[in-house]
């Protein structure tokens, strides 16, 4: 659309026109006649360019452009487009009368009489070089930044759409999540977190979050492209305009894996501390229980054995004979009970050092539960044991399982009442020898069977019964060295049985 014409008439007879003029100092206002030779010139004027008046009137205003400019043919186009449409602006490079240049905003307006004749131009100049500076020092600055974002290889940085959707993309968003830039522009990106994390909407949290404190930073695993994780340190600050509207969101997102996997490797560590001591001080604890336990159990048959070799000591002249072996079975029996618990605090022992000594061969299960019937006979005479024994071999250590036998029988003879018959089974199941010895006790509540095999095992209902309390802990030793397992199968007032498995050998 054409701009209509702007005439400015001259009124010669004013007087203030000029005084105006002469008065401005920060702008350069001069007059040309028609063919653009300089008619007047303020002080503005002489201290913009550097002319004094007496230098310049008559002398064409090209003198102020560049060559560029006047190669170009600029300063006639000007002048042809003001007389056109009565007015003409622009910017661009200047010179001073010393030849330095300066950047100028200029306005040409052509001057006509009352007539409608073009008698001449005014012009004026400001100088705008500070400004222009400072523009491009900001373009400069806004380049270089962008640059410098997308050249930045260790970081994603990347823009946000106020809806969420990804608007630019560096090279560190492309090496860190696996996208080009084609790929992932106008995505939203919600995309690159867990399925979890959408589920509960974190994305959508992180930019209402970013929204109304300006920035939001959080930590957590996050998707590439091919599927992968890794762990992300991701800070979203929101962007407004000069005037507060909002206009998307700034995200920068650096790959931790590295870090996270060693915080993790470190509590790992120190957790895994934190368990030896927690297992030393149990160690310490139960080492001082056993020798409590230890102590006490000693006390008792040692004494025993004093009494009785002391009766004997002193009454032996006098004392039949019969009661003198009924003396030294009773001492012998103490001496067997000493060193069984000897034997047993050597076998704790091994176990802690990972060498307990097992020989695996066949045997005959049913020879070593007549030892222990032997056994039972010898120290509680008028003891029924009822015995269900099938002709079976089991590959394993017979003497460790007659130690494992001893034990079962043992406590099943404390436990149970003295008019109660104990049993005693062994079958062959498929590929295991299952190995049963079944009290009449007053039973194991359930809560309590997985505290039985554990080291210094004592229930509640044990107390006042000899024993050290690692008796079923090695057990449980023993028969898993020989590739078995133990159990318990209890009901309170109905009794216990104790099971344990050995590979079965082949038929005799």
């Amino acid at each position: 659309m054409t701009q209509p014409v702007v005439t400015t008439a001259v009124d010669t007879e004013s007087d203030l026109l000029p005084l105006l003029i002469g008065s401005v100092t920060d702008y350069a206002i001069y007059a040309m006649d028609p063919d653009g030779r300089v008619s007047t010139w303020n002080p503005g004027a002489e201290r913009l360019k550097g002319y004094l008046a007496g230098e310049i009137i008559g002398q064409h205003f090209s003198r102020f452009y560049t060559e560029v400019d006047l190669a170009a043919g600029k300063p006639d186009i000007e002048l042809a487009i003001a007389a056109a449409e009565g007015h003409y602006e622009d910017e661009g490079w200047r010179v001073r009368k010393d030849g330095s240049v300066f950047w100028a905003s200029v306005a040409v307006t052509a001057l006509r009489g009352k007539d409608g004749r073009l008698v001449g131009f005014g012009k004026v100049t400001r100088d705008l070089t500070e400004r222009k500076q400072g523009e491009d020092a900001l373009r400069a600055g806004e380049k270089r930044f962008r640059l410098l974002v997308g050249s930045v290889a260790d970081y994603a940085i990347f823009l946000l759409t106020p809806e969420g959707k990804v608007a630019s993309w560096n090279l560190g968003a492309e090496r860190l999540k696996g996208y080009q830039a084609d790929e992932i522009v106008g995505h939203h990106f919600s995309r690159f977190y867990t399925d979890s994390d959408r589920r509960r909407g974190l994305p959508e949290e992180g930019l209402r979050a970013a929204l109304t404190t300006g920035r939001w930073e959080s930590e957590g695993w996050r998707l590439r492209k091919d599927g992968s994780r890794f762990w992300a340190n991701a800070v979203i600050t929101a962007l407004r305009s000069d005037d507060g509207r909002h206009e998307g969101f700034a995200k920068v997102t650096r790959d931790l894996t590295d870090r996270k996997r060693n915080e993790d490797a470190l509590r790992g560590v120190l957790e895994r501390e934190r368990t030896a001591a927690d297992r030393l001080r149990e160690v310490d604890r139960m080492r001082n229980e056993l020798v409590a336990v230890i102590a006490h159990d000693l006390r008792e048959p040692i004494g025993v054995v004093q009494s009785l070799l002391h009766l004997l000591g002193t009454d032996w002249d006098t004392m039949a004979d019969e009661e003198k072996l009924r003396y030294l079975d009773r001492i012998s029996l103490r001496v067997q009970t000493l060193g069984g618990l000897v034997d047993d605090v050597f076998d704790l022992a091994r176990i802690d050092a990972g060498h307990l000594p097992v020989e695996l061969t066949p045997f005959d299960v049913r020879e070593t539960i007549a030892r222990v019937v032997d056994d039972v006979a010898a120290s509680e005479p008028g003891r029924v044991v009822r015995l269900d024994l099938d002709e079976v071999l089991a590959v394993g250590d017979g003497r460790r399982t007659l130690q494992v036998l001893g034990n079962l029988v043992s406590n099943a003879l404390k436990f149970s009442p003295p008019e109660q018959a104990i049993g005693l089974t062994a079958k062959r199941i498929d590929d295991e020898v299952v190995v049963s010895v079944t009290d009449r006790g007053a039973g194991i509540p359930a809560d309590q069977q997985p505290l039985l095999f554990q080291r210094f095992a004592r229930l509640p209902q044990s107390e006042g019964t000899p024993g050290s309390g690692i008796g079923l802990f090695i057990a449980k030793s023993l028969v898993e060295a020989q590739g078995g397992r133990i159990w318990v199968e209890s009901a309170p007032g109905v009794g216990s049985t104790f099971r344990f498995t050995l590979p079965a050998a082949a038929e005799p």
